[in-house]
C-alpha cells in the first residue's frame, strides 16, 4: 500500500469511526462519490452492528457495502481494507 492509500484509510477509519475529520479531497467527480457512498454505509454498517440491529439491516448493509466496495475498486484502482 502507498502513503496515498495508507492516508486515505487513516481519514476514512476516522470517518466511520465519528472522529472529525476536515480535509479535502481531490480526484475525479466518480472517484470522490464512490468512496463517499461506500464511507456512508459502512458507517451505517457500523452503527447498525453497535445497536445490534436486526439481522435484515446489517445483511442489507454488508450486501450494500460489498456492491460499493466493488465499485469503488474499480474506478480507483485501490483496494478497499475496510
Amino acid at each position: 500500500m502507498n502513503k496515498k492509500e495508507l492516508l486515505l484509510h487513516n481519514i476514512a477509519a476516522k470517518y466511520i469511526l465519528g472522529e472529525n475529520v476536515d480535509i479535502e479531497l481531490e480526484g475525479k467527480t466518480a472517484e470522490i462519490d464512490a468512496l463517499v457512498s461506500l464511507l456512508e454505509v459502512s458507517k451505517d454498517l457500523r452503527k447498525a452492528l453497535i445497536k445490534e440491529e436486526k439481522l435484515e439491516k446489517i445483511s442489507f448493509l454488508l450486501e450494500k457495502k460489498k456492491q460499493l466496495t466493488k465499485n469503488f475498486e474499480e474506478i480507483s484502482n485501490v483496494t478497499w481494507r475496510l
